[in-house]
């Protein structure tokens, strides 16, 4: 008996053009700078300007696209943000570390952030505080580099190498200081990483702040998600045997066991 086609394939069905070229659109700015320009957009997808120029007119009308009125360039708007978080919201891992992320930021009296794998990036999905807390500037959506941030440390250490070597070339190209400068420094931050179940930043990302990052599994055992947590420089215990690793690490296994992992 013949395997039935997954239900997401729609083989021999009559679609609507219109609407996969405007999907085309969207999935140009994946990957982009920010505000790319519409030549940019043109060429990734092989359409041409004017075209594309009509098809974002609409999105621009539906909140999906914004144009900046004094560059001419676009970005990605407040539906298309809505519509990520939707999806987002739907990842398992997502799923059952929300209801937590309120205790975990008490337990640890720092700045929680639950960080994903998306589109290529280290992702942030979910950010819980408190008042008088250090807050991330940086909000659900915004994407992290993998040298210079304790959570891109952890994907970059349990993900395969081929997807996330892009990243790591990119950024020992722009070399700074505090991060790796060669690929055998690369392997053996990651080696680290592994080794203690724990990453660290201490002023990489942002001067005034310290952090840990810690992985979480699914049942497979591979790595869906990276629990993290940040406080000033002055008063964050940045020590791998400090408090704050400990819970940090216990926390992000609580998650992990809620999507079926087993040590």
């Amino acid at each position: 008996m013949q395997d039935k086609a997954p239900q997401h394939q729609a083989t021999g069905l009559h679609g609507v053009q219109s609407a996969e070229t405007v999907l085309k659109v969207l999935d140009a700015f994946v990957g982009l700078e920010p505000m790319p320009m519409l030549k940019t957009l043109a060429e990734r997808t092989g359409l041409h300007p004017a075209k594309v120029h009509r098809y974002l007119v609409s999105l621009c009308r539906t909140g999906f696209v914004e144009q900046d009125e004094s560059t001419s360039r676009y970005r990605l708007g407040s539906s298309s943000l809505r519509l990520a978080f939707a999806a987002i919201s739907s990842i398992d891992s997502v799923r059952v570390a929300r209801p937590l992320m309120a205790d975990f930021c008490n337990r640890l009296q720092n700045t929680v952030v639950l960080a994903i794998w998306n589109a290529g990036r280290p992702t942030i999905a979910i950010r819980e505080t408190l008042p008088a807390l250090l807050a991330m500037t940086a909000t659900e959506g915004y994407t992290l580099p993998i040298l210079r941030s304790s959570i891109g440390n952890v994907f970059g250490a349990y993900l395969p190498r081929e997807r996330t070597s892009s990243l790591v070339v990119a950024e020992l190209t722009n070399q700074q200081q505090g991060v790796p400068d060669s690929d055998q420094g690369v392997d053996e931050l990651f080696a680290e990483v592994r080794r203690r179940e724990l990453a660290r930043t201490t002023g990489q990302l942002n001067r005034g702040s310290h952090s840990f990052a810690a992985p979480i599994f699914d049942a497979s055992g591979d790595i869906v998600a990276v629990l993290c947590t940040l406080g000033p420089a002055t008063q964050f215990d940045s020590n791998w045997s400090s408090p704050i690793a400990s819970t940090l690490r216990t926390c992000a296994l609580e998650v992990s066991q809620r999507l079926g992992f087993v040590q």
